[in-house]
């Protein structure tokens, strides 16, 4: 059911502010009804499932999370906005949320190659002193720089020139990064630069990237944010460095990136709605804040009474628990009962595989083998 479906979203920690909590729960709900407007697509159409439920989506991770300490709170956060959504224009609205912007939102087309949404425009956060990762910084050599973007397509190579960001006003579109190497010059967008860092730094620099912050914790991406600055410190020139001993060399350089906040910064702030509910604000405040206007209302013809969630695609298999007794049901059709303990179910050609690792397991033929989608 759709009030199922958004009881396992774990998108927000279920001790926050009830109000915070409830501001979830509607963005949840209106995420959803306007990702089903269009119907099903692409991996949507081939599976059989309205949602994905990883971080390209919302995160959901099933109905067990309400049945942990505090999940009530979650479950009356649901259950007091039931069918309530975000609308403008006669539609629910694009209603993404962040972890946190730092000290103010960013317009959805200084993000996104899209054209301006009236109620995505940038707004002030109440996070500054209040949120661990408000501001941050990342620091790597000028070769470390280059050997990342380099890795990520650009064709640039050899010692780093210079680093120019062109950041243009708020509001009037996407930053640009030019870099400049001994082998040519390119551009990346300044939202890209983060993606090349997160897919490139951690595994070409172990231990660099992601960085460790003040009390000594590291950070959960190499780059957090699309809000940031870059200074380019370059080496001293050194006529000889074969002959200055290795510990008087000058340093090699530095390439140092600030930001503030964690996630595309887009829409509502997580944390920011937590602040703001601590401080006294209801749900439908801290909603119209972060979208501009825009408050919930009672919307049952875009919230649909159930959903389909594919878990995830293209996996090699799937290994899972089942505790007691479990109905294995295949495109709806009860096939059998499966006993307790870990099963994993693969793809054979055009079949999947499904066993136990309980060889004396008769509650279900082993292996059970089905036409896959």
């Amino acid at each position: 059911s759709i009030e199922g479906y958004l009881e396992g979203i774990a998108e927000m920690p279920f001790d926050w502010n009830p109000e915070a909590l409830k501001a979830q729960a509607v963005a949840a709900r209106t995420y959803l009804s306007r990702r089903l407007l269009p119907g099903r697509s692409g991996d949507e159409e081939t599976y059989g499932y309205d949602i994905c439920a990883t971080n390209r989506c919302q995160v959901y991770r099933g109905l067990q999370l309400i049945e942990r300490d505090g999940g009530v709170h979650w479950r009356d956060a649901v259950e007091d906005t039931t069918g309530e959504v975000l609308i403008y224009g006669g539609g629910p609205i694009e209603a993404v949320f962040t972890s946190m912007v730092g000290s103010r939102s960013r317009s959805n087309q200084d993000v996104w190659a899209s054209a301006p949404i009236d109620y995505l425009q940038a707004v002030d956060s109440p996070e500054e002193g209040l949120v661990k990762f408000f501001n941050w910084t990342v620091e790597v050599t000028p070769e470390q720089f280059v050997e990342i973007v380099k890795a990520d397509g650009l064709h640039v190579g050899g010692d780093l020139l210079s680093i120019t960001v062109d950041d243009p006003p708020e509001g009037e579109g996407r930053s640009t990064v030019t870099i400049e190497t001994q082998r040519g010059t390119d551009s990346i967008l300044a939202p890209s630069l983060k993606g090349a860092f997160n897919r490139q730094g951690e595994d070409l620099f172990p231990g660099v990237l992601p960085a460790r912050v003040g009390d000594g914790s590291l950070l959960p991406e190499s780059l957090l944010s699309y809000t940031y600055d870059i200074t380019y410190e370059p080496p001293e020139a050194v006529d000889v460095p074969g002959l200055i001993p290795t510990g008087d060399q000058p340093d090699e350089g530095r390439v140092v990136i600030a930001g503030e906040g964690w996630g595309h910064g887009v829409g509502m702030s997580q944390w920011g709605a937590k602040i703001l509910a601590d401080g006294g604000s209801s749900y439908s405040d801290i909603l119209s804040h972060y979208y501009s206007g825009v408050e919930p209302e009672p919307a049952p013809d875009f919230v649909p009474e159930s959903v389909v969630v594919g878990l995830d695609t293209g996996l090699d298999g799937v290994q899972f628990d089942i505790e007691g007794l479990a109905n294995v049901l295949i495109d709806g059709a009860f096939r059998g009962i499966a006993a307790g303990g870990v099963w994993t179910a693969t793809p054979v050609g055009d079949q999947v595989v499904l066993v136990s690792d309980d060889p004396f397991n008769t509650f279900l033929p082993v292996p059970l083998r089905f036409r896959a989608r």
